[in-house]
């Protein structure tokens, strides 16, 4: 008996202990819980820091070499145009541009690597690995003679003598594909294969009777042409290439193209009317393996700052995706295709929060600025009653006028508040809505001041009559 007590205080004891020790371990548990998921977080904010400062991290941007055409040529001035805006608009490509003589020379530029894109025309022979990035702008067709030439069409030229383009060139061919088409004897007529401006000369200054070319209607030589003759008062005339259609089916690269009236002068039109003639396409291409990222970029660049491209250089605005539909001259580069094939199904599940953001910001500035403009329109309405008022004012002066030169003169005055409503109108301070009740009030006035100084004019004379 007396040894149970102190084996029940034994055990008594022993449970206490288990007691305590239950609580420590669990402690325990949760500390290595708790410094599991601080290592974890820290595992996980490294790797994303890592990740957003590899994606981030300042690249040196890609440059693109560009062979265009000869220096002051359209495709030398729109790719200088299209560089500066790439500098402007993009961190990861810069294009260096470089002249050439011609489309055959750029070829021969991206088969030897020495470029990385170019422009061509579209029916310019190529290799297998050459990829269309966008179409630029066209090139028409030009035959122009002086104003007093006997020729009309392309068959009168047998007999005449003839500038073309320079021998090799892409000009030169496209004149013997006219000649080709039309059946011109190669010595049925008088050619001289020479550089554009030398010929441009020989036709002012009538040494030869017609010149043949093939460029833009905004070539800076082109439009130099046609201002050197007006100042000598030397009319020059287009003749129409009216069977352009035809000569497509056998040069399928070739398209119809119009040269509309007046495209030189507008007083005394050059052309005299719109003048159906050939076209083919400059084009922009690439070789295949040229980094997709930067032909993207590029292609990006090429679209969406279109405006600021053709603000800069008129040509520009004629830049277009490739048509499938009517075949391609050339592939599609793959960079290229991406940009043209942008759908994004998933952009909005992985930019939620930045969207969601954005919606906010901007309803805050919607709200914003449809305080502002209840404020604005409530100015442009108190500005609408003064004018109301100054026009009630006139009346009650009308009303209670005794003199036709008192009448005449807030006549004045009434038109002068018009013309001032007016102008506060083309300056949106007032409100359409609160011009139509100022007009309808000024009539009124008008109507009033007519009316007295018609009853002063008529008491006036009965009493002189009198």
């Amino acid at each position: 008996m007396a040894g149970e007590p102190k084996h029940k205080a034994r055990r008594g004891a022993s449970k206490a202990t288990g007691m305590k020790g239950g609580p420590n371990r669990a402690s325990y548990r949760a500390r290595q819980r708790a410094l599991l998921i601080m290592i974890a977080t820290a595992i996980v904010v490294t790797a994303a820091a890592l990740a957003w400062f590899w994606t981030e991290r300042e690249r040196e941007p890609a440059i693109l070499a560009v062979a265009t055409g000869p220096i002051g040529s359209d495709a030398y001035n729109l790719m200088r145009e299209v560089a500066d805006v790439v500098g402007r608009h993009s961190t990861t490509v810069r294009l260096d541009i470089r002249a050439s003589r011609d489309s055959s020379q750029n070829i021969a530029g991206l088969n030897s690597r020495s470029v990385d894109a170019a422009v061509i025309r579209a029916d310019t022979p190529v290799v297998a690995d050459v990829r269309e990035v966008a179409r630029l702008y066209p090139d028409l067709f030009q035959l122009v003679v002086r104003g007093d030439s006997s020729i009309r069409s392309v068959t009168d030229l047998a007999g005449a003598s003839v500038s073309i383009p320079q021998f090799g060139s892409d000009g030169f061919r496209s004149f013997w594909v006219l000649g080709d088409h039309y059946d011109l004897p190669i010595d049925g007529f008088r050619w001289t294969a020479e550089d554009f401006s030398k010929g441009a000369e020989r036709l002012i200054a009538g040494e030869t009777q017609a010149l043949f070319t093939v460029r833009s209607l905004r070539d800076p030589d082109l439009i130099r042409m046609f201002e050197d003759a007006q100042l000598k008062r030397i009319a020059l005339r287009y003749i129409p290439v009216r069977q352009a259609e035809a000569i497509a089916l056998k040069r399928p690269f070739l398209t119809s193209g119009v040269i509309p009236r007046g495209a030189f002068t507008g007083a005394t039109p050059v052309p005299s009317n719109d003048t159906p003639t050939a076209a083919v396409e400059r084009i922009l291409v690439t070789r295949a393996d040229v980094d997709a990222e930067a032909v993207r970029e590029l292609t990006r660049i090429l679209f969406e700052y279109r405006l600021d491209l053709t603000l800069r250089f008129a040509l520009a605005s004629a830049i277009a995706a490739p048509q499938a539909d009517a075949g391609l001259s050339v592939p599609l580069h793959d960079g290229a295709q991406a940009f043209y094939d942008r759908d994004q199904p998933g952009f909005i599940q992985e930019n939620a929060e930045p969207l969601a953001l954005l919606v906010t910001v901007l309803t805050l500035i919607v709200s914003a600025l449809l305080a502002l403009r209840s404020r604005f329109m409530a100015r442009q309405k108190n500005r609408a009653d003064t004018y109301n008022y100054q026009l009630l004012a006139i009346r009650r002066a009308a009303e209670k006028a005794a003199d036709p030169a008192e009448l005449r003169k807030l006549k004045q005055e009434l038109n002068t508040v018009l013309e001032t409503v007016v102008v506060a109108l083309d300056t949106d301070e007032v409100t359409d809505e609160g011009f139509q009740s100022f007009s309808l009030l000024w009539d009124a006035v008008r109507e009033t001041i007519n009316d007295r100084l018609g009853e002063l004019t008529a008491s006036t004379a009965g009493a002189t009559l009198h």
